[in-house]
């Protein structure tokens, strides 16, 4: 029930309008009312029954949502589904799920030496040489193998190589393990580790029985 407006006498026109609003406004009139919450839920489900009722509105509505979800999807594929980032700098960064090609992995050691990460080139020029040896066949790619392991490895079917990759990966050990900062030197040497296996003549494995790389 509305309160009694407090007049000095009867109101008329635009002032009783604007007298009987300020009254409604009252907190006293909006207990009962429902929660913004719930005024939301409302208008939520007010939509959707509008959506699947086959009315025009519904229609409407259903077809903005079909070109809506088209749009999501195309934006989707073309984008590329998401990856996880591959991190370009420090030891240790690497994606198991997805090796890199030699190439590759030349390409970001030489971005690594050119931001003056040596400790990053180093590791990528030798990721370099391991995938090289892979990819010619030299060894079954396993993973897990470690530098030292290809060195031993590798050494005996590519003599010519047998000695830088030797260099590379005692470098690399120091850096990874030791914890040592890479040098200019070390960088230079996984660089001529990674060339090498490239070019080196692959001898017959049954000739290489008895060669070792030296620990």
């Amino acid at each position: 029930m509305f309160a009694p407006l407090a007049s000095a006498g009867p109101v008329f026109g635009p002032d009783a309008q604007h007298a009987v609003s300020e009254e409604l406004r009252k907190a006293e009139y909006h207990r009962s009312d429902p929660s913004f919450l719930d005024r939301g839920w409302n208008w939520v489900l007010d939509r959707l029954d509008a959506l699947f009722s086959g009315s025009a509105t519904g229609n409407v509505l259903l077809v903005l949502l079909v070109v809506a979800a088209a749009l999501v999807i195309f934006a989707t594929v073309r984008a590329g589904l998401p990856r996880r980032a591959r991190a370009r700098a420090g030891l240790g960064a690497t994606d198991l799920l997805r090796p890199l090609a030699a190439t590759d992995h030349r390409r970001l050691a030489a971005e690594l030496a050119g931001r003056g990460d040596r400790n990053g080139a180093l590791r990528e020029w030798l990721r370099a040489a391991v995938q090289t040896i892979e990819d010619r066949g030299v060894l079954a790619p396993r993973p897990g193998r470690t530098g030292a392991a290809t060195a031993r490895e590798a050494g005996p079917l590519l003599p010519a190589a047998a000695d830088d990759l030797l260099v590379a990966t005692r470098a690399f050990d120091e850096v990874w393990f030791g914890g040592r900062h890479a040098s200019d030197a070390d960088v230079r040497a996984a660089r001529r580790a990674a060339d090498a296996v490239a070019t080196a003549r692959l001898i017959d494995p049954a000739a290489a029985t008895g060669f070792a790389v030296p620990r």
